[in-house]
């Protein structure tokens, strides 16, 4: 059985671990090879300048990790921080975080921490930060942290069991095909897709889960912020950000 506790524990012996983003703790060793491959795939992130930063920090030839590989080598469930947010079993307020268990994953958008309890009083937590920081511990305070997220798969200790909303079932006709609005189809040069309708509200209504939209934005038109939403999804989830939601996109939310 997966605990918070156990959660908390393999952060802290992962602490120190460097960051690169894209890496999981469960690949082994950054190599030359994966470098690439991330910045082929996201060349705004990993730059040629963010590589070269890896290599003079000697990271190259060691376990590397980015914030939801963290939680990924415990759970052996490679999803992203959007995907955290989407999954969740509960997402508890901040506020409350006081009465959070430790093992508790802490989420803003695009970030995830995992929280380890009080250290002399202070709520505090571990996060994959970036790779000018790695993995380290710091105060819950120091991030503007959202909400606090449990998982069904895990069983946590609590002093007091702390209220939180609960993901639903998407209430909307899935697509089976692309959903994308027409300037993206246009710029991508595809000719079949969709772009209004029940089935645009499937992939709104997940993105919402997702963190990414709100209720308001389910109105089944595709326009820019749909599109800009579905990019964000794709990096979190490190598959190809192309603003298209095909079937490999469809199936990352499907996974939730």
């Amino acid at each position: 059985m997966l605990t918070g506790n156990g959660l908390s524990e393999y952060a802290r012996v992962h602490l120190g671990t460097p960051y690169f983003y894209g890496a999981k703790i469960p690949e082994g060793a950054l190599t030359e090879r994966k470098m690439s491959t991330m910045h082929a795939m996201y060349p705004k992130v990993v730059t040629t300048s963010y590589m070269a930063k890896a290599r003079r920090k000697g990271q190259v030839g060691k376990v590397n990790v980015d914030c939801s590989g963290l939680i990924a080598g415990y759970r052996q469930l490679n999803i992203g921080s959007y995907q955290l947010y989407q999954t969740a079993y509960t997402r508890m307020p901040i506020a409350k975080i006081n009465d959070f268990a430790p093992g508790v994953v802490l989420w803003k958008s695009g970030h995830v921490g995992v929280y380890i309890g009080k250290v002399n009083g202070v709520p505090m937590c571990i996060e994959a930060k970036g790779i000018n920081y790695g993995t380290v511990m710091t105060k819950v305070s120091a991030t503007k942290w959202v909400c606090g997220l449990t998982f069904k798969d895990m069983d946590y200790t609590y002093d007091v069991k702390v209220p939180g909303t609960w993901r639903g079932t998407n209430p909307y006709t899935e697509p089976t095909t692309t959903v994308t609005s027409p300037a993206q189809a246009a710029k991508k040069k595809i000719t079949i897709y969709i772009s209004d309708g029940e089935e645009v509200k499937w992939v709104q209504w997940e993105l919402m889960q997702a963190g990414l939209l709100t209720e308001k934005d389910i109105d089944g038109i595709c326009r820019s912020k749909t599109v800009a939403a579905i990019i964000k999804y794709q990096k979190s989830c490190k598959i190809t950000a192309d603003g298209l939601a095909g079937k490999t996109t469809r199936k990352y939310l499907k996974a939730a």
